[in-house]
């Protein structure tokens, strides 16, 4: 990691990858930008999403995550805008996939509607080239070898940097990037999984196998939606002009008989800290040597969000949030790890 300093905070950057790029370890996530707010997440209208993004890239952040159907292309339209006149200094990462309109092919993982995304995606972003283009699940539908051929075409004619993934599996990351080596295609460099305090999952099989290729993560709602911030009663009700409440639900789902343990836990070190409880859940995450993708709904949401990057956690906090979030390790991880441990250290010198 490297670091640049930006009024008074110090903004941590790692390498994308295998490649020579250097992101920031915090990127600003768009989920919440468009007025048309059909996903009920924020609505942000341009004024405040031109701020947000000089606000950003003020503070050094220099990745800007968006998807297609965040607020059905809204999203990519305000950040192409807020992004006038950065571009050759920023990264962006945009995704595909979801249902774009009513047509039965607009929507998945096949050549035919890869390759009309990306043409919208660069037209309502105002760029010639997106720098991470990201499969935004699974497509069961689609032959794989049709998916990473046409995204190789996207890398070859210029329009994509570097290819990534969201929201799959690990054993489907290693079958993709396995298939690009084959055939001497780009790799998938990046992985971008819902993980928190509240969801550790990935810790099972992704995060190992990202580990062993080199591939970076790129985390999703860090703060789980706004439960780490503890604004949310145990009751499980959410009030309305807030993410759940305006929603309906929560989401990402979590186990809120023990994630509410966890969010005092984290309540309980925010007082420590004399900071907010978000703040800590970030600051948990940070040390992990990863990229977060904040979100806000407020310029002041935005502003807490980045001053996390300052806080440092002693070794019994970390400790207490480590186990208070811990999992069943699942076999056979435990098994591997059993074998792994010890059985050559003494030949070790």
């Amino acid at each position: 990691m490297i670091n640049a300093y930006s009024d008074l905070i110090f903004m941590k950057y790692i390498t994308i990858g295998k490649t020579g790029v250097y992101s920031s370890i915090m990127a600003l996530g768009a989920m919440t930008f468009g007025e048309t707010n059909s996903w009920k997440l924020g609505g942000l209208n341009q004024e405040i999403v031109t701020k947000m993004v000089k606000k950003a890239i003020d503070y050094g952040i220099n990745l800007f995550d968006t998807a297609d159907v965040y607020d059905y292309g809204e999203s990519e339209k305000t950040l192409g805008i807020a992004l006038k006149g950065y571009r050759d200094k920023v990264l962006i990462a945009t995704k595909v996939r979801g249902q774009m309109s009513n047509s039965i092919n607009d929507v998945g993982l096949s050549r035919y509607h890869i390759k009309l995304s990306i043409k919208e995606s660069l037209r309502r972003l105002d760029t010639s080239w997106v720098d991470i283009y990201q499969l935004h699940g699974w497509d069961s539908h689609v032959p794989l070898n049709e998916t990473i051929e046409t995204m190789q075409d996207l890398v070859e004619d210029g329009l994509v940097n570097y290819p990534g993934v969201s929201n799959l599996s690990a054993w489907q990351i290693a079958t993709i990037n396995a298939r690009c080596e084959e055939r001497g295609y780009s790799r998938y460099e990046t992985a971008q999984m819902n993980y928190s305090l509240l969801n550790r999952d990935i810790e099972h099989e992704v995060i190992p196998y990202l580990n062993y290729s080199g591939m970076t993560l790129m985390a999703w709602s860090p703060l789980h939606g706004g439960i780490l911030t503890g604004k949310y009663g145990k009751d499980g009700k959410a009030g309305r002009g807030t993410r759940m409440g305006d929603r309906g639900y929560f989401f990402p789902f979590f186990d809120q008989e023990k994630g509410y343990v966890i969010v005092d836990t984290v309540k309980e070190v925010a007082e420590e800290q004399g900071v907010k409880p978000s703040q800590i859940a970030l600051a948990w995450l940070i040390a992990r040597k990863l990229i977060i993708i904040i979100g806000a709904r407020t310029m002041e949401q935005f502003e807490e969000n980045l001053a996390s990057l300052d806080i440092q956690l002693t070794r019994e906090q970390i400790k207490k949030l480590d186990e208070i979030s811990s999992y069943k390790e699942m076999y056979p991880n435990w098994m591997i790890r059993r074998q792994n441990s010890s059985d050559r250290d003494f030949h070790i010198i």
